[in-house]
């Protein structure tokens, strides 16, 4: 793996975890404007460490995101309780 790669991936996992403390957030303090409008910045900053990532051409590819979302989601209609869109 190039040092470039290893940079990319060592921050999509540091991104990744401020979601998580963001999210958290939300659970403890409820989800106030402040709380939502941090969550969404890491949101954003993860994203973008997604799509560095795909074009690092490692293999993780939008056509393999793609079909992961969409597994994910016929796991969602199956076995939670959020309201889903037939696609």
């Amino acid at each position: 793996m190039n040092k470039q790669t290893q940079e990319v991936l060592t921050i999509l996992q540091e991104e990744a975890a401020e979601v998580i403390v963001e999210v958290s957030k939300c659970f403890r303090f409820g989800p106030s404007e402040e709380n939502i409008q941090r969550l969404s910045k890491e949101i954003g900053d993860l994203s973008l460490m997604i799509d560095l990532l795909i074009k690092e051409n490692i293999g993780v590819t939008e056509d393999r995101i793609q079909e992961a979302k969409q597994e994910k989601y016929k796991k969602l209609m199956v076995y939670s309780s959020i309201r889903l869109e037939n696609k």
